[in-house]
């Protein structure tokens, strides 16, 4: 049976594969580009910002049960969202805006961080998938 903290962590994680596979690229593939880069500018801190609030909430919720493995998988769903949001999205946005200017040098490291930012949602992915089966 599921309890509170599976109940969000399956949430989450549906949030998460909806957001990534659904929202986003519908967006890029409707919106021109310059209008996909503003609505995605407002969309992923909130994104993030809630998936830190329940990966959090689900941590106080693991410790109580003492669910130790459970705990420490969604440790780091919960510090990849807060590292998304308070040190990447920064980062890419300021990046894009150089592009945008002509930086050349920009564009590497956008890319860069934007693959790092793909990267951590799936590890986030498997991480709660992982804390669903055990």
């Amino acid at each position: 049976m599921m309890n509170v903290a599976d109940i969000l962590t399956a949430g989450l994680l549906s949030i998460i594969l909806f957001f990534s596979f659904s929202v986003a690229r519908n967006i890029h593939r409707t919106l021109d580009k310059e209008n996909a880069g503003s609505l995605l500018r407002v969309l992923f801190p909130k994104y993030f910002l809630w998936s830190a609030l329940i990966s959090f909430l689900c941590l106080i919720l693991y410790i109580v049960e003492g669910q130790d493995i459970k705990l420490i998988a969604m440790s780091f769903v919960f510090l990849g969202s807060v590292f998304s949001k308070y040190y990447l999205v920064p980062r890419i946005n300021k990046n894009r805006d150089l592009i945008k200017e002509g930086d050349s040098m920009a564009k590497k490291t956008f890319s860069s961080l934007h693959l790092t930012s793909v990267s951590i949602n799936m590890i986030q992915i498997a991480l709660l998938a992982i804390i669903l089966i055990i």
